[in-house]
């Protein structure tokens, strides 16, 4: 195998508002993730998780609301061609995990909602009452708090898949499916691949 390289041109990178979603969406979601893993199992005391909630509560409202756009987004537009050819179960095990993420993004903040309000308690933010519990409903409180609590183990599993996926494709296979999502947008992204 020689040691010279050619340079090829690959996908040309996803468009503004696509990377602007997968960052901003990204953002969101890790931190109130984040900030969620630390209230549950961080051994704080109650005062601190108390003061962490409003920030939990605000940045997963957040993650709701521009995930609807996010969501709604890739839905009209549809999932990208891959970068590279690849084996059918690797397109197919692509697809599933986008598709698991994009309903993380909107099953998350709606459990955390209707755990709340079906557990009889108002949605609020720094004591602004943003929504009022209508009373209580045991089993869908139940289910929802189950979703929340639970859910986010399942989460990370998918988050694994997908960075682990796209640094494989990155560093391994040397194509173009992360540079894509990282290039500005309308440039081509060239690859080096050796020679044989």
């Amino acid at each position: 195998m020689s040691h010279a390289t050619t340079v090829t041109t690959g996908a040309a990178s996803y468009g503004r508002v696509s990377r602007a979603n997968h960052w901003i969406t990204a953002t969101l979601f890790l931190s109130t993730l984040g900030l969620g893993f630390l209230m549950a199992y961080g051994g704080l005391a109650r005062s601190t998780i108390g003061a962490i909630m409003d920030w939990h509560k605000l940045l997963g409202l957040s993650v709701l609301l521009y995930g609807i756009w996010r969501v709604g987004w890739r839905m009209w537009h549809g999932f990208a061609a891959p970068a590279a050819p690849m084996p059918r179960w690797q397109k197919t095990a692509s697809k599933l995990v986008h598709v698991g993420l994009l309903v993380a993004i909107l099953a998350m903040p709606l459990s955390g909602v209707t755990m709340t309000l079906a557990g009889g308690h108002a949605l609020d933010l720094w004591g602004v009452t943003l929504l009022s519990a209508g009373g209580e409903v045991g089993w869908l409180g139940a289910l929802a708090g189950a979703i929340h609590a639970y859910a986010p183990w399942a989460i990370l599993l998918l988050l694994a898949a997908h960075v682990g996926a796209a640094l494989k494709h990155h560093v391994i296979d040397g194509d173009d499916t992360l540079r894509r999502m990282a290039a500005p947008a309308g440039s081509v992204v060239a690859r080096t691949k050796p020679v044989t």
